[in-house]
């Protein structure tokens, strides 16, 4: 019985919570990861506005224009859209059996911190017909 009373005595005075270390070790952690999303969001956005511009482009008739039409009206469109990374001219579009197909060679890269860089790559052939 009196162990059980020292238990109860000891239990109250015990800490509970967490140390300054430990909410400096969670806050840095945090802190870490809301600076990589603030770097990695804008590359996605920047992406997928290439990719609906490309998809906006596909629902026109472009079996009638040339490749320098193409490139051309997807320019207008990555400039409306802020799009700064990537040229419309660098992208080939080549003839396929069906139709244009444009090679979307996507390569985004940020600096993350002093060196630590963060790359966005996708390849992808995007057909221009429907």
């Amino acid at each position: 019985m009196q162990a059980l009373k020292t238990i109860q005595q000891y239990s109250g005075k015990r800490q509970r919570g967490m140390s300054v270390i430990g909410l400096l070790i969670v806050l840095s952690l945090a802190g870490f990861l809301a600076i990589t999303a603030m770097k990695i969001l804008p590359m996605y956005t920047q992406f997928f506005s290439v990719k609906s511009n490309i998809e906006s482009l596909r629902n026109e008739n472009v079996s009638s224009m040339s490749t320098v039409e193409i490139q051309k009206a997807l320019q207008k469109r990555f400039d409306t859209g802020y799009v700064e990374n990537i040229l419309a001219k660098d992208m080939k579009i080549r003839n396929d059996r069906r139709g244009k197909v444009l090679d979307l060679d996507y390569r985004d890269e940020r600096e993350l911190f002093y060196g630590l860089y963060i790359v966005l790559k996708h390849n992808e052939a995007i057909p221009l017909y429907k």
